[in-house]
């Protein structure tokens, strides 16, 4: 189930970042950052459940930057370290409340 989540997850967005290169690369550079300032997510435990962090997600969404999928900040600090399954749930999650702000 997690790996066709992340599967799932992975294509769309390889999908996005075809379509849209621009954005696609202002996302992969705010991450870059993160990585840069914080370190590897993999140094970190999840935020959630403590288990070893896998990927940096975004969880503030006051200062959004980007299109829907391509969301990023640039600040280091509106990040936190997620486990795989904590990120697909957060990033689900993520995108309910974003499809209630722009009224979807």
């Amino acid at each position: 189930m997690r790996t066709e989540r992340l599967s799932e997850r992975d294509a769309r967005l390889s999908r996005l970042a075809k379509r849209n290169p621009q954005a696609y690369a202002e996302y992969c550079n705010a991450l870059a950052k993160v990585r840069y300032l914080r370190g590897e997510a993999g140094e970190h435990a999840c935020a959630l459940c403590a288990a070893p962090a896998a990927e940096w997600q975004l969880t503030f969404l006051d200062q959004r930057e980007g299109p829907q999928f391509f969301l990023y900040s640039d600040d280091e600090h509106d990040y936190m370290p997620y486990c795989s399954p904590c990120s697909l749930d957060a990033e689900e999650l993520r995108l309910t409340a974003l499809d209630r702000i722009w009224g979807r």
